[in-house]
């Protein structure tokens, strides 16, 4: 069983060929829904306790596992965690990647093209905006005197 993170940032359950996303999250478990809920109306769930540990499988897949493809989605994952620390170029990453990958998932990878726009794209979000205006201007962080007591009195 694995956690990684899906495209929009939510986590994903892996675990035997499945891959799960968040259902609900109650006091005492979690449960998850089969990620191909949609495209193949699979009503395969699995609980966890809270610390997303001690899988149980609640209901029956209408499809079967792809240990291959779950195994893809991790490589990405992985990748577009390196691209994020904008260290590597983006093709660095992808040539990294697939060559640790045996050949037959190899062979389900995403269009090279893609992955790396993706891997590019992922780089990009580190890039701060630049403001147009002192309106547009946004200070964080220890830079920033709104509500700090030290400046409050001045």
């Amino acid at each position: 069983m694995e956690i990684i993170t899906s495209n929009k940032g939510c986590e994903k359950l892996c675990y035997n060929g499945y891959m799960y996303v968040l259902k609900h999250f109650g006091k005492s478990k979690i449960i998850w829904k089969c990620s191909k809920r949609f495209p193949f109306k699979c009503m395969g769930e699995l609980y966890t306790n809270v610390q997303k540990e001690d899988p149980v499988l609640k209901s029956d897949h209408n499809h079967f596992g792809d240990s291959e493809k779950v195994d893809v989605e991790k490589a990405l994952c992985i990748m577009k965690e390196q691209s994020k620390s904008g260290l590597f170029k983006p093709l660095e990453v992808y040539a990294e990647g697939v060559a640790k990958l045996d050949g037959n998932i190899r062979s389900k990878m995403p269009v090279e093209d893609h992955v790396k726009r993706t891997l590019r794209n992922q780089r990009s979000k580190l890039n701060l905006i630049e403001p147009n205006s002192l309106d547009n201007l946004i200070i964080d962080n220890e830079w920033c005197t709104t509500g700090h007591p030290e400046y409050e009195n001045l």
